[in-house]
């Protein structure tokens, strides 16, 4: 257990713990003017977090080869849990994504990214080549991530939908598809993007319409990005103060302590903290990129490397929409936006990172490398 300790990456985990600070102050910030439960959700989210450095340390010290033994396993629970929630699922908002157990509401499909990373990792590490991996080995890859963001289109989640096609595109770099290949499914998948306008329900085409020209509709589809590019400007260089933004405390921004968790940040503290807290997600990915590449597993490199993708897709699009340059969508900020089913995915994930990532201590024919500090 001592060398187990010594083995994890303790970067990472100080990096979470930082960001996860700044989260329960911005969600204290964004909630303490609800009517009855600003603060209870502040200590909700006290315990999801205190809960979630359980689940890290459960997967960072499970045993060696077991993650990716039950990869499969795990995929296949992920993808029964989706089809679960389309039929028995809470609705809400429209959309039937959360299950409920025991008064605790989660949404698996947070889950089943963390599940596709696994299951794909394990595919592709079967099928690398030193060529490249062909067409004809791409299309089960294909298929694989077609069933959980089918189910997950269907409750209907577009967002988290096109999630798993990032993690698809992020995996294929990283197991080093051929690049006429991935020319090829690139070009494929730009031509599909105007079908998908055919698809979409009424609200979602709204919302591109409105990612499109926000003034068209600003009291109606478009008043949240409105609200939230205010609350980002006003934020100026240093920012209003803690506690000080007229956008959160007048309660003018919707969502502010969830998806538009980064917009009440940027009003507090400004451009400077801003920069801040997202350079410290920058050092929290690239750490994670380093542990990818250092590993001596090609299965460990595969999936550290999807887990890094993942949360590199989360930080940018979550910006990017509270910034007004991505279309709205329920895409939370990893560790500062408030919500239990994305805060314990986070931390699995950084469990199963930290777990895989032992693997730079040992050589490939398996003799492990003598431990200093």
């Amino acid at each position: 257990m001592r060398k187990k300790f010594a083995r994890i990456d303790w970067p990472v985990f100080f990096l979470v713990l930082v960001l996860c600070g700044a989260g329960l102050l911005n969600i204290y910030s964004g909630t303490r003017v609800f009517p009855s439960s600003g603060i209870s959700l502040f200590y909700k989210q006290m315990i999801w977090i205190l809960l979630g450095v359980g689940v890290f340390f459960f997967f960072c010290f499970i045993g060696s080869g077991v993650i990716e033994e039950r990869a499969w396993h795990i995929f296949l629970a992920a993808v029964v849990l989706l089809l679960v929630v389309l039929l028995i699922g809470k609705v809400r908002g429209g959309a039937q994504r959360w299950l409920s157990l025991g008064g605790i509401n989660f949404q698996p499909s947070e889950f089943a990214k963390i599940a596709l990373i696994l299951a794909l990792a394990s595919y592709f590490s079967g099928r690398y080549t030193y060529e490249g991996i062909g067409f004809r080995d791409l299309l089960p890859a294909g298929g694989i991530t077609l069933a959980p963001f089918l189910l997950v289109a269907l409750q209907p989640d577009l967002g988290t939908a096109g999630v798993f096609l990032i993690i698809l595109a992020a995996m294929m770099v990283i197991a080093c598809v051929r690049g006429k290949v991935f020319s090829l499914v690139g070009a494929a998948g730009v031509a599909a993007i105007p079908g998908l306008w055919f698809v979409m329900r009424d609200y979602q085409k709204q919302r591109v319409l409105t990612f499109l020209d926000p003034g068209r509709d600003p009291l109606g589809a478009g008043y949240h990005v409105i609200q939230s590019k205010i609350a980002v400007g006003s934020g100026g260089v240093l920012g209003k103060g803690y506690l000080q933004g007229t956008q959160g405390s007048l309660r003018f921004l919707p969502e502010q302590h969830t998806d538009f968790a980064f917009a009440i940040f940027s009003e507090e503290w400004g451009f400077a903290g801003s920069l801040v807290l997202l350079l410290l997600f920058l050092a929290l990915v690239y750490r994670m990129f380093y542990l990818a590449s250092q590993s001596q597993d090609r299965f460990a490199s595969f999936a550290c490397g999807g887990l890094a993708s993942y949360f590199l897709a989360h930080i940018v699009i979550n910006v990017a929409m509270v910034c007004g340059l991505f279309p709205v969508v329920g895409i939370p900020l990893p560790f500062v936006s408030y919500g239990g089913s994305s805060m314990l995915t986070n931390m699995m994930s950084l469990g199963i990172l930290a777990n895989l990532s032992r693997t730079r201590f040992t050589f490939q024919s398996g003799e492990e490398i003598p431990f200093s500090v």
